[in-house]
């Protein structure tokens, strides 16, 4: 994820600055909101032959949904603990 490398980055530096910090914060919760059209995009774009493999129990759309907003919810929750004099 081009957002998380984009944050890692700007937390990286010795010297942090608010606004890019908060900005990429701000592109990873906006993804997060998106999540539902990036899972319908990424369905549509799946090239895989629907045969009748044998799936697994939890391969739903719905798993990767909340997998995806976790890990979006966790990349921010860990930013703001690890920088917290970011001005809201």
């Amino acid at each position: 994820m081009l957002h998380v490398d984009i944050l890692f980055n700007q937390l990286q530096k010795r010297k942090n600055e608010p606004a890019p910090v908060k900005t990429a914060i701000d592109n990873i919760v906006d993804v997060r909101n998106k999540i539902d059209d990036v899972i319908n995009e990424a369905k549509s774009i799946c090239t895989e032959p629907q045969g009748n493999k044998r799936r697994r129990r939890n391969n739903s759309s719905y798993d990767h949904r909340v997998a995806a907003l976790e890990v979006c919810e966790n990349i921010v929750n860990s930013a703001n603990d690890f920088n917290p004099k970011i001005i809201w």
